[in-house]
């Protein structure tokens, strides 16, 4: 989830800053987020995945397998 929170961020076309901005995270918090040095609370994440349009769902497994 952490990598693709991370990826989602990066292909966004936007700033962090304006990721941080409109998603209400603090910009440092994300900033440390994507460069690796701290993981972010569940909350901020939520808020950056709801800002982004993100959705959590089960990955779909394939038949027979």
């Amino acid at each position: 989830m952490t990598d693709q929170l991370k990826r989602a961020v990066a292909d966004s076309g936007q700033t962090l800053y304006r990721v941080a901005k409109g998603s209400g995270v603090d910009y440092s918090a994300l900033l440390r987020f994507v460069s690796g040095e701290r993981g972010l609370t569940l909350e901020s994440a939520d808020k950056v995945a709801a800002y982004l349009g993100l959705e959590l769902r089960p990955k779909r497994r394939r038949k027979g397998g």
